[in-house]
């Protein structure tokens, strides 16, 4: 209840900058009358266009709002036999908060929760669960961000290797792997870095005007090969499951952040190790694999952690899905 009322209001709490998204949308909404192919901001203006909230509305915060919470309720629903303790409990709310405040205006991240939505049929019928969510990203992928094409080929690239493996350390050398080919791909086919476009975005985003230019991801190397580039977005991914950069800011708010970021992803990584040893949680296998394929994604393309957190905002849920059910995976591994 707490965080529906939260999301209703939080324009009146929140620094300005969170909304800059929903601003340029309301903006773009005056002269689009159409999807745009490759256009996120003109597609989200329309869709939103369509659905009548032209301007920020008390009543889109409660629906939405009522939305995800309801999604969040199913989904401890159908976790069987897992564990909550209190740092579970901790991690559960923070990552919920963070859904309100990033899920509940008119973005272009709402919409993406929506796409996910097809996915909760998986439950019923992982087949027929699978196929609305990929016809939906395919959707997303012509008309909001071509980047979901990767994140499609990515993901089920994963789920057929994986097949093959025994251990999260053997999932780990293939996302690295992946990574590898995907910077060769973008070498020969686009002639530039794996992490240019990260690189252009920042290019002017470094004067610190509280945007996320204060949590900028820089090169860690030279650019320059398509090694370089392998290298940039494999020490870029890592670090969004320890956001080391983030520690060293020292800052209490990045502190936490990054407390909860870890305790997250420890857990993910050590259900993936176990359903890999298993092969008995194919739910589970699924869930896991299509978080850590976009995390291989957003590794090449996020100009800094903020819009790191945001944009993986849609995927919490199954997140927490796969957190909750390490109890269910270890007592009948045990």
């Amino acid at each position: 209840m707490l965080m529906i009322v939260m999301a209703m209001f939080k324009e009146y709490v929140m620094p300005a900058y969170y909304f800059y998204d929903q601003q340029t949308i309301f903006e773009i909404m005056k002269t689009t009358f159409s999807f745009m192919p490759g256009n996120s901001y003109g597609s989200s203006a329309y869709f939103y266009r369509v659905l009548g909230f032209e301007k920020s509305s008390v009543f889109f915060g409660l629906l939405s709002a009522i939305l995800i919470m309801g999604t969040y309720v199913f989904i401890l629903i159908k976790v069987r036999g897992g564990n909550l303790n209190l740092v579970d409990l901790g991690v559960f709310l923070f990552f919920i908060f963070l859904s309100v405040i990033n899920l509940t205006w008119q973005n272009k991240d709402f919409i993406v929760f929506l796409v996910m939505l097809p996915l909760l049929l998986t439950f019923a019928s992982r087949k027929a669960g699978l196929i609305l969510w990929t016809a939906a990203a395919i959707v997303y992928a012509y008309y909001f961000r071509t980047y979901w094409f990767l994140f499609l080929l990515e993901f089920y690239g994963l789920l057929i290797a994986t097949r093959f493996v025994k251990s999260g350390k053997g999932v780990f050398i293939l996302c690295l792997l992946s990574m590898f080919a995907l910077s060769l791909m973008v070498s020969i086919v686009l002639g530039v870095d794996a992490d240019s476009f990260r690189t252009s975005v920042n290019e002017g985003r470094l004067d610190g005007n509280g945007d996320g230019s204060n949590t900028v991801i820089t090169p860690w190397v030279p650019a320059g090969n398509p090694v370089f580039g392998w290298i940039n977005i494999s020490i870029t991914w890592i670090t969004f499951f320890v956001p080391f950069p983030l520690i060293l800011l020292l800052s209490p708010y990045y502190l936490v952040i990054s407390f909860f970021i870890i305790m997250m992803f420890r857990r993910i990584w050590q259900v993936i190790d176990r359903v890999m040893a298993n092969k008995s949680y194919p739910l589970l296998t699924i869930f896991s694999l299509m978080v850590i394929a976009f995390t291989i994604i957003q590794s090449m393309f996020e100009p800094d952690y903020g819009s790191y957190v945001r944009h993986l905002a849609p995927f919490y849920p199954l997140m927490f899905y796969v957190y909750l059910s390490l109890g269910t995976v270890n007592k009948v591994n045990e």
